[in-house]
């Protein structure tokens, strides 16, 4: 999968932005699943550990997506104290299939990875340069 130029510098400043706490977010991707647009959101339970995506919030980016002929087709978080690796509490939360997981770490230094996730298990998809 290829991040289009400002994706990935966009997810991290969102997460840089809410140390100490986790981030979320959502991803609009177009007809071919590129992911188009990030949309940063807020935490509605502000902890390192989790997070929760505030409930007014989804709407307004679904309605931006749909707009410019994208669909919401993913989701991002952080986690401060970690690798950008999914968390059995991540895993434990139910799916889309066909959704892409981008997870921001800061340990050892932040870093970004991508992730789909299927019948509870994780596969990582592999983000070209």
């Amino acid at each position: 999968m290829r991040l289009r130029e400002g994706v990935k510098e966009a997810v991290i400043r969102h997460a840089e932005a809410c140390l100490p706490d986790e981030c979320c977010g959502l991803l609009a991707v177009d007809a071919v699943g590129r992911i188009r647009f990030v949309y940063p959101l807020t935490n509605a339970d502000p902890s390192p550990t989790t997070c929760t995506i505030a409930p007014e919030e989804p709407f307004a980016a679904l309605r931006h997506a749909e707009r410019h002929g994208w669909e919401i087709g993913g989701v991002f978080h952080s986690h401060p104290k970690g690798p950008p690796e999914l968390s059995e509490v991540d895993l434990a939360q139910p799916h889309d299939p066909d959704w892409i997981h981008v997870v921001v770490g800061f340990v050892p230094e932040p870093a970004v990875r991508a992730w789909r996730i299927r019948g509870g298990e994780p596969a990582e998809v592999p983000i070209l340069a």
